[in-house]
């Protein structure tokens, strides 16, 4: 029965692309698709996180009655406005312009 698990990401892994040690969805309509949710960008907000070792980027529904969809990992990128940008860059930022939350710290990085 364990050996089902090992396999159910198959059919996401293509829609993210790792690169300068970030992984990224690519992807974000094709993903949001195959998982069957709607995806209007003006429903869904950017949670980007950081600390000195890691970055991370979530995507989550207003209202929070949709699960949170991971789209950016790094465990070698810092906080660092340059490494952000390189995220928002990776998974396509500026098509969605989805409304972007966070610490104070992340926000203050991007201002």
């Amino acid at each position: 029965m364990i050996s089902v698990y090992r396999k159910r990401n198959e059919d996401l892994v293509h829609f993210f692309k790792m690169e300068r040690g970030l992984v990224a969805c690519t992807d974000i309509d094709g993903l949001t698709q195959t998982l069957n949710i709607n995806h209007n960008p003006l429903d869904w907000r950017l949670f980007i996180d950081s600390s000195k070792l890691s970055l991370k980027a979530v995507l989550l529904r207003n209202g929070n009655n949709l699960p949170s969809i991971p789209v950016g990992h790094s465990m070698r990128n810092n906080e660092s406005y340059e490494n952000i940008n390189i995220l928002m860059d990776a998974i396509n930022y500026n098509k969605f312009k989805w409304q972007i939350c966070g610490d104070l710290k992340v926000i203050a990085l991007l201002l």
